[in-house]
């Protein structure tokens, strides 16, 4: 007789539907109803290394997001290929197991949350140890939203970070989001029969991840939120832009178009609610970023921020983890 998973009490805590939870002992099994909660696949069995494949799964639908949680008892390999309709977030609440979108592979463990590609093709391992619960979001919603607020059509696919720390400030509150969610299934299930409900927690989903999580239309959004921009922090905001390797200080862009540093900096708190020294650095973060991506095997991590007028190296690494998720070596690494 087969043996399937139960549900004890660390499990229940994650389900985002206590309600409705499925089991498999079957690959044809689990890949139907893990497909039907979070998105069709190949599935492959590893290594048996439990004594049954003992797959469990639960999903919410929200609307345009949806949350699922699954477990498996072997070791298993995910194939989705290029999922285009959706991003995948993943959080990992215990053990650990490997994602790889295109050319990148990350480690994913509670430390992070992994956010897939609507581009390149992903492929999923996870061991018999892992447990994932991961948010489905509407590709189209999420490109909509961003648009409505820029004003204007994206010229490029949207993209977000690969890996983004749990410790980060998104990192924090997207995991106090879902856990909340979870809680209130459980707790108070006739709360989330409303379809309402369900869709206001969709949109702050969508909305947590287009202004806190780390991706190529973020810095679009900061400018665009206090529309119109005084001709002066235009000016100033392309001179950064053009010129982002030469700055050495706020002074100095302040010289460049003709103004006082105090009006320089007043005119950045106010279209962009950041100082202009806050904006340089992000801008230096997003075009080391850049940089590191298309690095070549002859570039060290150094080389590529001095060619972006970074100096501190200890405090810019801070920095960029702070803003993507992991260090300058490690996106380095994964780009060769």
């Amino acid at each position: 007789m087969p043996m399937l998973a139960k549900v004890d009490e660390f499990v229940a805590k994650h389900l985002p539907n206590a309600q409705a939870v499925s089991t498999a002992d079957s690959l044809d099994e689990a890949r139907e109803v893990v497909g039907r909660n979070i998105y069709p696949h190949r599935l492959r069995v590893v290594a048996p290394t439990g004594p049954s494949l003992m797959c469990l799964t639960s999903a919410l639908d929200l609307g345009e997001c949806a949350l699922g949680y699954v477990q498996y008892g072997y070791d298993v390999d995910i194939d989705p290929g290029v999922i285009t309709e959706y991003l995948l977030v993943k959080s990992t609440v215990s053990g650990q197991g490997r994602v790889t979108c295109g050319d990148h592979t990350v480690i994913s463990t509670p430390r992070s949350i992994i956010m897939t590609s609507t581009t390149e093709r992903t492929s999923i391992l996870m061991t018999a140890q892992c447990r994932h619960l991961t948010a489905r979001i509407c590709r189209e919603a999420l490109a909509e939203r961003i648009t409505e607020k820029l004003g204007r059509r994206l010229t490029a696919p949207l993209r977000f970070g690969l890996e983004v720390a749990s410790d980060s400030d998104f990192g924090r509150g997207w995991h106090q989001l879902l856990s909340h969610i979870c809680h209130l299934s459980a707790s108070a299930p006739t709360v989330l029969a409303s379809e309402d409900v369900r869709r206001q927690y969709s949109r702050t989903m969508i909305e947590m991840l287009i202004h806190s999580a780390p991706h190529n239309y973020s810095l679009a959004l900061e400018e665009a939120i206090t529309q119109p921009i005084p001709w002066h922090v235009r000016r100033a905001r392309d001179y950064v832009h053009n010129h982002i390797a030469e700055i050495r200080s706020v002074a100095d862009i302040a010289a460049s178009i003709g103004i006082t540093t105090r009006t320089l900096q007043s005119g950045f708190r106010k279209a962009f609610n950041v100082s202009p020294a806050e904006y340089v650095r992000r801008t230096r973060i997003e075009a080391l970023h850049q940089a590191l991506l298309a690095a070549d095997s002859g570039q060290s991590v150094t080389d590529l921020m001095q060619a972006v007028g970074i100096v501190n190296f200890g405090r810019y690494a801070h920095y960029y983890r702070e803003q993507v998720g992991v260090v300058p070596s490690v996106t380095l690494k994964r780009s060769m």
